[in-house]
């Protein structure tokens, strides 16, 4: 199997994957009852894991062609490995921002679902 191929493999089973990944974010959603708004940000999540996915391959892929193929010393300062490298933190802080807004959604629901609790033990106890 030469690179191209394998490769192309790669992509197509990441690809697969998001789309799953997505399909799934929708279902536990509507299971789920949460809002559209944690819907999108679930899907969003999904997508940039995805680019953070396909960005790592190239990299992978970069270090291999030099290192292996042409038996070159990888450098950091490459300009090939540099942009990548770049492009991949540009999502990684994209990625968590995404979760820290995810994870703040989550508590607030948390805190709203413990005040219903609440809420509905007091009526209880006064029926």
């Amino acid at each position: 199997m030469d690179k191209k191929e394998f490769y192309a493999k790669s992509e197509k089973i990441i690809n697969e994957t998001f789309e799953t990944m997505k399909k799934y974010a929708k279902v536990v959603a509507e299971k789920t009852g949460e809002a559209a708004h944690v819907t999108r940000l679930l899907i969003q999540k999904a997508a940039l894991e995805h680019q953070m996915a396909k960005s790592f391959s190239q990299l992978g892929s970069q270090v291999y062609q030099k290192a292996v193929r042409q038996g070159e010393m990888v450098s950091l300062a490459d300009p090939e490995v540099a942009k990548i490298i770049e492009e991949t933190k540009k999502i990684d802080t994209e990625l968590g921002q995404v979760e820290a807004v995810l994870e703040k959604e989550r508590k607030a629901r948390g805190v709203k679902e413990a005040k219903l609790k609440a809420v509905r033990k007091k009526t209880v106890k006064t029926s």
